[in-house]
């Protein structure tokens, strides 16, 4: 038995709620190639003096392409040396594709130099996004340290090597906290909760009325999100939609983003063209930059979020941290699933009896001491309790998609594309050209050299703004220079980006062919990195080879808009 997929249920004046809301954008932004935050103060009592508190992060890093099984033994024997040199304890995943790890200690300076040690071991975490929570009471720090190799960070059943997508070239848009915010009011828009069903009871992302739709999978574990990907009701939703997706810290996302990118990517090359098969082809498809949990600590009074965070350490659950709990309570509709009242808390450790499922459920306070008492050594309590989705018979769809078919395709089909994109940019010179705006007045003969973290846009929308590229880009950037046509001095539909580092660069890259158009231009932006023949900047005199480019030019102004006829913007 299938059931629909419940929808966003947003009631009352969310909107204007959120939109008075503080928002804290510092804590929006990823750490990644960045200086980690230094530890915090003591509280107001002292306490993380006297040891009361420490700190707990989260954080993960897939790897491509994956440790080899010498490098994957190495990389969990570091993992756990450094964690135990600076007395860390929690939990962790170290599989060939990568890390996985939420962590403890009392010394908030000790947990930050684990993580500086991970930076200066491999400069591959030098790209990860450390999550800091500071001040958390020492009774919910973990007591042990247990870091484990796997074969898989999240359990999706996909073979890193045969059948998981490329994150590089297929992963979403990673945006930011508060630029996802701002596409949740979006109607356009489709919001997919990636995590399990019991998750999803305790708390969820409420668009406002007029935004975006929520979309709960009804998962009982992620091995079930590629058939319901696959599912034909689930494409014909997200067809044409602006798909967000969000989890508790961003792990789940990078998969399940690229997988729709991936059936996105042969759709669009017409490989099911008569197979039968659901089209499926998206206008964009995102993830929250560090999940719920950065999400949370970006809007401290809850945003767009209703209830509660389900946690998979021992602080249970996260709630915003300037909500009234009694709100947080109020909002919360979990129920227990023996006496069917209100009931918020997962605890005791608890599975549904259904043997195949077996999921954590809710059992409130009265239920658990009325069984002890009554029944101190019968179990009947433990088969007869049933998870939501056991209750109504729900079962997920069974027809998985044949996955190493589907990277394959999709592999051909991107490289396909770009051959085609290389065809098509490619025209026999006729006449000597012009120099352009953005022509450089380096000496002819000299070869080009390529800027690593600037990127070279053209086929721009007039309507283009700084916002909307940062979208469609789906990473930080740092400055944007409009190009402007030397005669009339309006933006003529090229920029220059400089984004975090080369990194972030190839990144987009590697993502540009399957991006949407923007603002419906007839053809998607053209993205290359930049050289010094594309560069509009001075030359410093002095320089060794007499040639060196100074960017931003004088008079450079990082503004918004371009610089277009104000009609139209």
């Amino acid at each position: 038995m299938q059931v629909p997929m419940p929808v966003s249920a947003s009631g009352g004046s969310t909107a204007g709620i959120a939109a008075e809301q503080r928002v804290r954008r510092e804590h929006a932004r990823s750490v990644a190639r960045r200086p980690l935050p230094p530890p915090p103060p003591p509280s107001s009592a002292g306490t993380a003096v006297t040891g009361a508190e420490g700190s707990l992060v989260l954080f993960y890093q897939y790897r491509e392409p994956p440790w080899t099984e010498s490098e994957h033994k190495k990389a969990l024997k570091e993992v756990l040396r450094l964690a135990s040199l600076h007395n860390v304890r929690g939990r962790g995943r170290v599989a060939p594709e990568g890390v996985n790890c939420t962590l403890s200690c009392a010394s908030p300076q000790s947990l930050r130099d684990f993580c500086r040690a991970l930076r200066d071991w491999d400069d591959l975490f030098q790209e990860t996004d450390f999550k800091f929570t500071d001040h958390v009471p020492r009774r919910q720090l973990f007591k042990s340290l247990s870091i484990r190799k796997t074969t898989e960070l999240v359990a999706y059943g996909l073979d890193h090597v045969r059948k998981a997508p490329c994150l590089s070239r297929f992963a979403g848009q990673h945006l930011d906290a508060d630029a996802y915010h701002e596409l949740l009011q979006d109607p356009d828009a489709i919001v997919i909760d990636v995590r399990n069903a019991y998750e999803t009871a305790l708390g969820r992302m409420n668009p406002p009325p007029d935004g975006a739709t929520l979309l709960d999978p009804q998962m009982r574990n992620s091995s079930e999100w590629s058939a319901w990907l696959a599912d034909r009701d689930t494409q014909q939703r997200l067809h044409g939609k602006k798909v967000l997706m969000y989890c508790t810290g961003g792990i789940r996302c990078e998969r399940a983003t690229a997988l729709l990118n991936e059936m996105s990517t042969v759709n669009t090359a017409n490989d099911n063209k008569d197979s039968g098969s659901p089209i499926v082809k998206p206008q964009g498809v995102y993830e929250l930059q560090g999940g719920i949990e950065r999400y949370l600590q970006t809007y401290p009074q809850g945003g767009y979020w209703k209830g509660k965070n389900y946690l998979f350490d021992r602080r249970m659950e996260q709630v915003p941290a300037e909500k009234p709990i009694e709100q947080v309570e109020a909002e919360t509709d979990s129920l227990c699933c023996q006496c069917r009242q209100k009931w918020t808390r997962y605890r005791g450790q608890y599975k549904c009896g259904v043997a195949w499922c077996a999921v954590p459920v809710i059992v409130c306070d009265d239920c658990q001491q009325q069984h002890k008492k009554r029944f101190p050594n019968d179990t009947s309590l433990l088969a007869s309790l049933r998870c939501e989705l056991c209750r109504i018979g729900y079962r997920p769809p069974s027809v998985k998609p044949d996955l190493v078919q589907l990277k394959q395709r999709a592999e051909e089909a991107l490289q396909r594309k770009r051959n085609h994109d290389d065809t098509e940019s490619w025209t026999e010179p006729t006449k000597k050209a012009k120099p352009s705006a953005h022509s450089s007045t380096k000496p002819s003969g000299m070869p080009a050299t390529v800027i690593p973290n600037r990127l070279f846009l053209s086929r721009l929308p007039l309507t283009v703004t700084r916002s909307k590229l940062a979208s469609w880009l789906g990473c930080t950037v740092e400055r944007v220079q409009w190009l402007r046509d030397p005669r009339t001095g309006f933006f003529y539909g090229s920029c220059l980006v400089q984004v975090l580092d080369a990194q972030a660069a190839e990144r987009v890259l590697a993502r540009s062919p399957l991006q949407p158009k923007l603002d419906d231009k007839k053809q998607r932006p053209k993205v290359q990195l930049a050289t010094e023949n594309r560069n509009d900047g001075a030359l410093v005199a002095g320089a060794p080879d007499g040639y060196l480019p100074l960017w931003p030019p004088p008079g450079y102004d990082d503004t918004e808009y371009p610089p277009v006829v104000s009609s139209l913007l």
